[in-house]
């Protein structure tokens, strides 16, 4: 994201400027960079990973697979790989779109060119949440073909509906980790901090929270981002709530996020 800052200008030049400029600079800024590439085709990577993995697994081991040990559901493999594996390779996206800019110091320049501040945190969602729900749909049936290649003769059926669902859901959720990350580096100010905050949030907190045995802490975990995605996937272990829940939680935190982040912003020099 450090070597295209002259994108911003040039999609004035061609009179698009406002909010549609903006968003118009972040897309050539998106794909003018390898990262991006090697993150989409590291979490593809990632998620067929762990349902091979998952599957093979279930696969060779009758005692697992009778017991309930090894999930074998493709489906449910495929969004515990998302909060497990593929999630982490969005997370390095989503922070290099915004974090890397301070890290280069190229916000000055993305700054100058869109100097309203929510204008242009909410231009960068406006272009990541799109390319990462996208992904989702794509990587989904992708990933579930090689669930069931795994799982072989202990794969539970598919429908084509619930394949289609899972996929709004893995999009979903990739998507709002991309708009709560651009909100969390936006107030954090750097690459590392960023990776650490949002993997903090998204999966040693919950984590951590769920394993204690203070009943509220437990059942407050259940309302973090991680959890909510878990929800909104069907994988979630004790099932607190349902996906029109989950879908306004995922929400609120991209909202939480971006509105520290313009704090931040506004506040602060770049």
């Amino acid at each position: 994201m450090n070597d295209k800052t002259t994108t911003a200008p040039a999609a004035v030049a061609h009179g698009r400027g406002g909010l549609p400029g903006a968003a118009a600079a972040e897309w050539t800024k998106l794909w003018s960079v390898r990262s991006t590439w090697v993150s989409l085709v590291a979490t593809a990577a990632l998620l067929i990973a762990y349902t091979v993995i998952s599957g093979v697994s279930a696969r060779s081991t009758d005692e697992s697979v009778s017991s309930g040990g090894l999930p074998t559901a493709p489906l449910d493999n495929i969004g515990t790989g998302v909060i497990f594996m593929g999630q982490f390779a969005v997370l390095a996206m989503a922070t290099m779109v915004i974090a890397s800019e301070y890290a280069t110091g190229s916000i000055r320049a993305t700054l100058q060119w869109v100097p309203v501040r929510h204008r242009m945190l909410l231009a960068k969602s406006l272009v990541l949440f799109p390319v990462l729900f996208v992904a989702g749909l794509v990587l989904t049936p992708i990933a579930l073909g090689t669930a069931i290649a795994a799982l072989g003769d202990v794969a539970d059926p598919v429908s084509a509906g619930d394949t289609f669902r899972q996929a709004l859901a893995v999009g979903g959720y990739l998507g709002s980790v991309g708009v709560i990350i651009t909100g969390v580096g936006a107030a954090v100010r750097s690459v590392a901090g960023t990776l650490t905050v949002g993997f903090l949030v998204l999966l040693v907190l919950p984590m951590t929270l769920q394993s204690v045995s203070v009943e509220f802490l437990a059942k407050a975990a259940d309302y973090l981002p991680g959890p909510a995605g878990m929800s909104l996937m069907g994988v979630s272990e004790n099932d607190p709530y349902g996906a029109p829940v989950a879908i306004v939680l995922l929400a609120f935190w991209a909202v939480v996020a971006n509105v520290a982040g313009y704090w931040v912003l506004r506040t602060r020099d770049a």
